[in-house]
């Protein structure tokens, strides 16, 4: 009796044997259709994921938030994570004419987005009273009128063509109002869209989250946390690069006193109001930083011994800080400090404290904040110390020199109090998945 096992293996040998020429055409038919097919797939191209973020803030033609510049990474230069100018689209750069000219040598082989050779004379900048030479196809060179230490730190922005493009692999389109207020950003790279809606406030930015506009909402005060749980993933963080404070109107006969500011600053108990507690106006990550200084601890015995005799005071804040000016008012009230808050939209002309969010530069030099002379001096004080530092700071091109200049002038802030630093903000990003977090760091 046959083997069934074998007689099967006999059918298909035959089979084989038979059909042989066949099925070889058929197979080399298959491979071949197989690999065409994939060439042909690779070069369809592929729709580009659409990534829709909400951010919070105000910007004007020329400005982006850092975490967009960084992202881009199309500048001259760029910041490291201690805010010190590193090299970016320049190799290298060299300072000369005492600090009146920087001259920058670009990388070789950058392309501008769609893939033409940038040239140094194609770079168009248009910073007020400085010129600009190209001295060969991959040199620049900047003219400035005085020295300014801080100069390479205004550098750290994409470089433009006369079309609008900037270098490298990104395309980068802006949307405005009539006023000139970008509206949107959208960053358009090889695998996906980053759009970036820009809102007025907060809960503006919330509102379109839980309305399905976006997927992704970054840097939220932390007030609002409560608001948005259950709508999705939360990734907290601290900004650094900002702080909240009060300052000190110093025209003020109430406050004109450095002892009364003082006092006031004693008379604080809780300073931080659950944040991440800020000391100077410089950021802690920054090389200029400076941990010894004079702080204020709560000291109630101190503000009676400097507060000689009772004050009464206005509180001034935007909407957002309401919350926190009722916390510090009702910290403050005693028999020497009388307090009442009240509401404005911005920066009032008039004021005697007022409670703000306080945006800290890259560079440490703070001139237009803090100096007598100028129109911009938040608390418009005048003391000399603190002009004869900030001057000094912004013409100094050594680093180690420079450092203890701005070590000095957070010492003489601290002491002569024209604002008293609180805490530094703490944020949160929204998104609908975890994934979504890793689109772009915001990180300080």
């Amino acid at each position: 009796m046959t083997n069934p096992f074998r007689e099967k293996i006999w059918y298909v040998k035959g089979f084989v044997k038979k059909y042989l020429p066949q099925i070889g055409l058929s197979l080399t038919l298959t491979v071949t259709v197989a690999i065409l097919g994939n060439i042909v797939l690779a070069k369809i191209p592929r729709p580009k994921t659409i990534y829709r973020i909400g951010i919070v803030g105000q910007f004007g033609t020329g400005q982006l938030p850092p975490y967009i510049i960084n992202y881009l990474n199309a500048g001259l230069i760029t910041l490291d994570g201690k805010h010190e100018p590193q090299p970016g689209l320049a190799e290298k750069w060299e300072i000369g004419d005492d600090g009146k000219t920087y001259t920058f040598y670009l990388r070789a082989g950058l392309k501008w987005n769609g893939g033409e050779e940038v040239k140094a004379s194609d770079i168009k900048i248009s910073i007020p009273n400085i010129s600009i030479e190209t001295v060969d196809p991959n040199i620049i060179r900047f003219h400035i009128p005085t020295k300014f230490s801080p100069f390479l730190s205004l550098l750290n922005i994409p470089l433009l063509n006369s079309s609008g493009k900037i270098i490298g692999d990104y395309d980068i389109r802006l949307k405005q109002k009539t006023s000139g207020v970008i509206s949107q950003i959208t960053v358009n790279t090889k695998d996906k869209i980053l759009n970036f809606n820009v809102y007025q406030t907060p809960k503006q930015a919330i509102t379109a989250y839980k309305l399905g506009q976006i997927d992704l909402a970054l840097n939220l005060p932390s007030e609002y946390e409560e608001d948005v749980k259950g709508y999705g993933k939360i990734k907290k963080q601290i900004d650094l690069n900002r702080v909240a404070m009060i300052v000190f109107n110093q025209q003020d006969p109430n406050l004109k006193d450095k002892n009364v500011r003082q006092g006031i600053a004693y008379a604080l108990k809780d300073k931080t109001l659950n944040h991440t507690e800020a000391i100077t106006t410089i950021s802690p990550a920054s090389w200029a930083f400076n941990p010894l200084v004079k702080t204020y601890p709560y000291n109630p015995q101190r503000t009676n011994e400097l507060i000689k005799a009772s004050v009464n005071l206005e509180l001034a804040t935007t909407p957002d800080l309401l919350s926190v000016a009722e916390s510090i008012r009702s910290q403050l009230i005693s028999d020497k400090i009388s307090i009442n808050t009240k509401v404005v939209s911005s920066t009032p002309d008039q004021f005697q404290l007022f409670l703000t969010a306080y945006n800290i530069p890259s560079d440490p030099d703070q001139y237009r904040d803090w100096h007598s002379t100028q129109a911009t001096n938040l608390g418009h004080g005048s003391d000399e110390k603190i002009d004869k530092l900030l001057e000094d700071g912004r013409i100094t091109l050594d680093q180690k020199e420079r450092k203890r200049i701005y070590f000095d002038f957070q010492k003489t802030f601290s002491e002569e109090l024209p604002a008293l630093v609180l805490y530094h903000p703490s944020l949160f990003d929204l998104a609908r998945k975890d994934a979504l977090f890793n689109i772009i760091n915001t990180a300080n």
